[in-house]
């Protein structure tokens, strides 16, 4: 939703922080890879591949250092916000789907989110992707959560503590209109699934799961702003 936009280029920029330059992290590199092209870093998470991309020019370090809080909105929004059709996502789920496309991939991000929602996994937020946010079974959604976080929504709910998505969760769920609280803890779960599974965990592992943690957070405080949409009760 654009009601998400601010608040969430705001924690990712504060979540990237200003000018990086560890040879660790490929985005550093003007050629995508490890040693591949120039050295000259990142700022506010603009990938150097990214900010050649952007300026069609041989970017420098000093040029890097030279960004601008200006600019990292202009490319945020140019090469993530928009490309994952994030205004047209719910609230929460579009914070989840850009914070980690930012750091992890666009189509990597929204593969996972229809991974939960069970489309065809092409990267691309189209019309069939934004139908199953909607229509897709809680039990189909509920598959990807930990039982840690369903204790989480049981608890919300004041639901017996399973772990398990029973029936009485899931009408708790359906009946007080917090899908959206279940998409977005089934998403969270596979970006940190998906952090897990990069061979730089190791080194970034820990800053991955924080920012994960923290992101999950700020989709659950915009979905709680917004107003609960409870099923239609059933004709007689």
């Amino acid at each position: 939703m654009r009601q998400s936009l601010e608040p969430t280029l705001k924690f990712t920029l504060q979540h990237e922080g200003g000018y990086s330059s560890n040879r660790a992290d490929p985005g550093n590199w003007t050629g995508g890879r490890v040693g591949s092209g120039q050295l000259v870093g990142t700022k506010y998470g603009l990938s150097a591949p990214l900010v050649v991309r952007d300026r069609g020019l041989c970017v420098t370090a000093q040029q890097m250092k030279l960004l601008t809080e200006s600019d990292f909105r202009k490319m945020a929004i140019q090469y993530f916000w928009k490309p994952m059709e994030c205004s047209l996502l719910p609230a929460g789920l579009d914070a989840l789907v850009f914070d980690h496309g930012f750091n992890a991939g666009a189509k990597t991000s929204v593969r996972l989110l229809q991974q939960i929602v069970g489309v065809d996994q092409d990267g691309i937020v189209g019309p069939a992707t934004l139908k199953a946010i909607g229509t897709v079974g809680l039990a189909d959604v509920g598959r990807f959560c930990s039982a840690n976080q369903i204790k989480i929504i049981q608890a919300q709910l004041s639901c017996p503590q399973t772990g398990l998505l029973d029936a009485q969760t899931l009408d708790a769920i359906n009946h007080r209109g917090r899908r959206l609280d279940l998409l977005c803890f089934a998403l969270n779960s596979q970006q940190l699934a998906d952090y897990r599974s990069k061979k730089s965990f190791t080194v970034f592992g820990g800053g991955w799961i924080h920012r994960a943690d923290e992101r999950l957070q700020l989709a659950l405080s915009l979905v709680y702003a917004q107003p609960v949409v409870k099923p239609a009760p059933a004709s007689a």
